[in-house]
């Protein structure tokens, strides 16, 4: 009777839920088919060294096919006006630009800065970002390099853009003259 009773609880008591699936290896793609433009899109990223923020290379097609680098913090960024970021690649000089703060995080998606910055992340070692947060307060993370331009090259390249090399746009015709 003992034994129907104990197999009788439990089979009444809930199973016990699987614990969550580890997070990807870092630098590892997640590529997407977005199901309104049938596109394929995708990201990469690296979590720094202290555990504090993201370092993100993301690819997004929409409109137009967008490739950027976002830095995301923890906490996050407020939104802000453009703001400095630099990004130095092991020990080397560090390559500075405004980025844009639209909330949660720093981003930069200028063609030739992100083209630069991509190649130089592809093939570093040592990936360390400085930033000036809205609040006027340094931010510096250090994160592990890719094991190869590999990841970085398959969200690059699905965008269109040739990994390496600044895309270059089509001329806007310009406007007919009013007769």
């Amino acid at each position: 009777m003992l034994l129907f009773l104990t197999m009788a609880l439990q089979a009444a008591a809930p199973a016990a839920a699987a614990p969550p699936a580890p997070p990807p290896p870092p630098w590892t793609p997640r590529m997407r088919l977005d199901p309104v433009t049938n596109k394929t899109s995708g990201s990469v990223s690296v979590t720094s060294a202290d555990g504090n923020s993201r370092l993100v290379v993301r690819c997004d097609r929409r409109d137009e096919n967008v490739v950027s680098i976002q830095f995301i913090p923890t906490p996050p960024f407020a939104a802000a006006t453009p703001r400095p970021v630099s990004i130095a690649i092991d020990g080397g000089a560090a390559l500075g630009a405004n980025w844009d703060f639209p909330g949660r995080g720093a981003v930069v998606s200028d063609e030739t800065i992100v083209t630069n910055l991509t190649l130089a992340i592809a093939h570093g070692k040592v990936i360390k970002v400085h930033a000036i947060d809205p609040a006027e307060k340094t931010m510096d993370a250090t994160f592990a390099g890719p094991p190869s331009d590999a990841p970085i090259r398959q969200v690059v390249e699905a965008c269109g853009y040739t990994f390496g090399v600044v895309p270059v746009r089509e001329a806007v015709p310009p406007a007919a003259p009013n007769p």
